[in-house]
């Protein structure tokens, strides 16, 4: 059986970007971008191909650590996918991920207005990577 996997989660209104974890290194890398109406039924075939253990998903917050309407709906969000998949849910401070993500496209050579999907799964790789960078040792 491999190894089981970390999730990172970009969550939105319209589509939620994916990453995981390469199996034996422990890095992120980008995975798809999932349309929120084919929510339930994507992510359980992530799931079940992947052998997800753990979840990170991104927590939007303002900058002055507040707490939105969208990050009420973040952590109920967070909640449901924890008890439908039987899997410990973690939240992570996403704030400045898409700005980040956006930069990555920029310096592939990529326009951010044209590719949103790319970016929502950027903004998961950009959450999973900060997520296992303060990993403890």
């Amino acid at each position: 059986m491999t190894e089981g996997r970390i999730l990172a989660i970009d969550f939105g209104k319209k589509r939620i970007g994916l990453a995981i974890t390469i199996p034996e290194l422990n890095i992120p890398q980008p995975l798809q971008t999932i349309d929120i109406k084919n929510l339930w039924e994507e992510l359980e075939k992530v799931f079940f191909q992947y052998n997800i253990e753990t979840v990170i998903v991104g927590l939007p917050l303002r900058t002055d650590d507040t707490e939105t309407e969208f990050t009420l709906l973040t952590k109920k969000f967070a909640e449901e996918l924890g008890s439908k998949f039987k899997v410990p849910v973690k939240l992570w401070d996403e704030r400045f991920t898409t700005c980040e993500a956006e930069s990555i496209l920029k310096m592939i050579g990529k326009q951010p207005s044209r590719n949103k999907k790319e970016i929502d799964k950027l903004a998961a790789f950009v959450i999973l990577e900060e997520y296992l960078e303060n990993l403890p040792d």
